[in-house]
């Protein structure tokens, strides 16, 4: 199985947000929410399920885990006065099998098993020192726990679902995708790629296509503005700054890029990822 890095030969994970513990969504419901991240939402004990608006409410389920792509718009419906205790994860970006997995629909739910709620309440309260006051060594916490999650679910899936491919492909595929990202400021061409990993660009794109179902631009696009939420989040560097680092002529064709992938303008995402305290960020949405 590959897990293609947005960065370098490693997912560079990005805890967003981290939520755990009862909520009684019945008697306090969230207005729906256009989500900004990659979402993970477990319920361990009690019923709730995901409520799109204008669509009829939805049966509840126990011991479910949910996840969404981000731009869902969607809410929380919950079981009365009854309470649900959940464990939530966001993530800026997440392993492309999983992406790949989830590309015909917005969000989708796996079952669990009562040793996998444990698992999930137990990771959310490791994690919680890290996100609080994050350190050198946060990010690799945070890697850890978005692979544990990533492999969670896909390996919840029909095999249909997961990306069995040979093993040359993968590894030309994983190469170009390694230096692509290690040299993303100077935003090389898919003939500067294939050539770096000896095949030709149509032998690159097919490999592409056939590994990860997408195409090589589209990775490296993505590869180019998650580098950019990187930075957003741990510098405080202009944007003009940083869209020379990720590869962009401009800030405006930054902007319009980020834009396409994320939905929002890069200053709204930004604003709206660093801006909450972290007292507040501890709350499930």
């Amino acid at each position: 199985m590959l897990y293609t890095p947005d960065s370098a030969s490693t997912v560079h994970a990005m805890l967003r947000y981290l939520g755990i513990g009862p909520r009684q969504f019945g008697l306090y419901p969230i207005a729906p929410l256009k989500r900004m991240n990659w979402e993970f939402f477990a319920v361990v004990q009690g019923r709730c399920a995901p409520l799109v608006p204008d669509t009829a409410r939805p049966p509840l389920t126990e011991t479910t885990l949910w996840v969404s792509a981000p731009g869902s718009m969607h809410t929380w419906a919950g079981d009365g006065r009854r309470r649900a205790h959940v464990a939530v994860f966001h993530f800026g970006s997440v392993p492309a099998a999983l992406q790949s997995a989830l590309r015909d629909q917005g969000q989708f739910a796996v079952t669990l098993k009562p040793a996998e709620c444990e698992r999930l309440t137990a990771l959310a309260r490791q994690l919680q020192p890290d996100f609080q006051k994050p350190n050198n060594l946060s990010h690799l916490v945070f890697q850890a726990a978005l692979i544990e999650l990533t492999l969670l679910v896909l390996r919840k899936l029909p095999q249909a679902k997961t990306l069995a491919v040979e093993g040359d492909a993968e590894r030309s595929v994983d190469s170009a995708i390694t230096w692509y990202g290690d040299h993303v400021r100077a935003n090389p061409s898919i003939v500067e790629v294939a050539r770096e990993v000896h095949v030709s660009p149509s032998t690159l794109r097919r490999m592409f296509k056939r590994v990860l179902r997408e195409r090589p631009a589209r990775v490296f696009r993505r590869i180019q503005i998650e580098k950019g939420m990187r930075m957003m989040t741990e510098t405080k560097l202009k944007l003009d700054t940083i869209a020379d680092e990720c590869g962009f002529t401009c800030t405006s064709d930054f902007c319009r890029a980020f834009k396409a992938f994320a939905k929002v303008p890069p200053t709204v995402w930004r604003r709206t990822i660093l801006k909450p305290p972290l007292a507040a960020r501890t709350t499930a949405r």
